[in-house]
């Protein structure tokens, strides 16, 4: 294989990876939304609410981390992309 070619097989490959991790942010955040409608639904506002809220936060946070990182992995990409496709 050809250093250009390794070059678009790990551009393809880190693409792949990044999709994935963009879709598994997704499926988290529509869990941590469940978990809301559970949360306000079934529960009164006790200490148990209260700390499920607290560990819903800090998820839905941690998410929202994940999905920045992805976005500018994605950017950094992009450059990338247009050098790989140059050759």
């Amino acid at each position: 294989m050809t250093e250009t070619g390794k070059e678009k097989c790990a551009h393809t490959s880190l693409r792949n990876e990044v999709d994935q991790l963009s879709l598994a942010t997704n499926h988290l955040k529509n869990l941590v939304y469940s978990m809301s409608v559970v949360l306000s639904e079934r529960m009164e506002h006790t200490q148990e609410y209260e700390a499920l809220l607290t560990l819903f936060d800090t998820v839905r946070n941690h998410i929202e981390d994940v999905q920045g990182s992805s976005e500018k992995i994605s950017e950094l990409l992009e450059p990338c992309a247009l050098e790989v496709s140059k050759d």
